[in-house]
């Protein structure tokens, strides 16, 4: 009997834990990878007809480009233009990412209670069957040069990115990074066939052990067999909808730890200077200033003793973080700009960045505390949503097992 009854418990650990926790890797590292890839491709300057050369097909480097949909060539090229410049890209075996239709917001807050980032979709070039003209599209990765044309391709060396958005152009890098990412990485493809087969394999197993009079590891298969459910059943449902609580919550908290600590890729780390500046791949000026808030003046901020007024339409990213983090940033009013600037004499003058994957946000704090605290908190709501499902299930499957043994005697 002992036998059995590992055979049972190894079946469900399984099919129920080992198989969905290597689809979770595969779909946490895949999204992981398309996030890696576009603040890579973020750092790419952008296509022009400057930089092609030779006729003959040769590489010229690694490119970006915004245009909208021109034309489609054969099965797997497509044309893009941005009104003034047109490229060309291969798509061959490349995975399109999909951005749904949002507009730009002065203000962003993605771990706000009620706040959802827009899940991206992704398929592959192959399962496109038709695109209209004029839709909006950013390619990066390696151009070359053919007949005197620009081709973006792919490589294994160097993945070429494509995404379809219905966004603002400078709001892509924003979504793809807060939206880039598994709602609940336990739910994925391999998942529902995984939990089904081992379901089903449990429930014959349990048969066959009644027919053999072997009740007690018949009950024991049965009741494994019927452990999908029981999140599901009451008394146990409500710790079932705290743990989706706390998990939306850790993921949010994940995504604003990604994107308070996205500007700082232009920059070199442990700097504590109040103003840093750098040039963008285009060679455009960019400024990280930190400051504090100018209580009579609500659009500027006061940084080395001078006011700076900032530019219109800067996105304020508002944060949740744990109280005593956010009585701090309350009471220091500390914040940092990520802009462009232009110099006039002395004076020093915020404004919109030209590249439009430039980050153009205003933090209320320093990005590496704030994405510090955000991590801190995403892993203790995780354990706290390991510990709602795991009490829910240890609470109905003994109810599960005891009303299974009244039923089959």
């Amino acid at each position: 009997m002992v036998g059995t009854v590992l055979l049972v418990f190894g079946i469900a650990f399984l099919f129920y834990a080992v198989l969905p926790a290597v689809g979770a890797v595969f779909a946490r590292t895949r999204w992981r990878t398309f996030r890696a890839t576009v603040t890579r491709a973020s750092h790419y300057p952008t296509a022009s007809p400057a930089v092609i050369g030779s006729p003959r097909s040769q590489p010229l480097g690694r490119f970006r480009f915004f245009g909208t949909l021109e034309a489609i060539q054969g099965d797997d090229r497509i044309w893009l233009t941005n009104g003034r410049f047109s490229v060309a890209a291969d798509l061959r075996n490349v995975r399109v990412y999909l951005i749904p239709e949002m507009e730009r917001s002065e203000s962003f807050s993605p771990s706000a209670p009620g706040a959802s980032p827009a899940a991206l979709g992704s398929v592959p070039w192959n399962r496109i069957f038709s695109l209209p003209e004029g839709t909006p599209v950013f390619v990066g990765g390696t151009m070359f040069s053919e007949e005197g044309r620009a081709v973006f391709r792919d490589s294994r060396s160097n993945r070429l990115l494509v995404v379809i958005h219905d966004c603002p152009r400078e709001s892509v890098v924003m979504h793809a990074i807060s939206g880039g990412r598994q709602r609940n990485e336990y739910i994925n493809a391999v998942t529902l066939p995984s939990v089904a087969a081992g379901s089903l394999s449990l429930v014959l197993l349990a048969f066959t052990l009644l027919s053999a009079a072997e009740r007690l590891p018949a009950l024991l298969a049965l009741t494994a067999g019927l452990a999908p459910l029981a999140p599901f059943l009451p008394p146990g449902v409500p710790l079932y909808f705290a743990y989706r609580g706390a998990w939306k919550k850790a993921r949010l908290l994940r995504v604003q730890r990604d994107v308070v600590r996205l500007p700082l890729r232009w920059f070199p780390p442990a700097d504590t200077r109040p103003r840093r500046a750098t040039l963008l791949p285009d060679l455009e000026p960019y400024l990280m200033v930190r400051g504090t808030r100018d209580p009579s003046r609500p659009d500027c901020i006061v940084s080395d003793g001078a006011s700076l007024e900032l530019p219109p339409g800067i996105t304020r990213v508002q944060v949740s973080l744990p109280r005593r983090g956010r009585a701090a940033a309350e009471t220091d009013g500390d914040v940092v700009a990520f802009c462009g600037y232009s110099e006039d004499g002395e004076a020093l003058k915020l404004r919109r960045p030209d590249d439009p994957m430039a980050d153009y946000v205003l933090l209320p704090g320093d990005p590496e505390d704030l994405a510090r605290q955000s991590e801190q908190s995403a892993r203790a709501s995780t354990l706290v949503s390991a510990a709602f499902i795991g009490l829910d299930v240890l609470l109905n499957l003994p109810l599960v097992f005891v009303l299974l043994s009244l039923v089959i005697r």
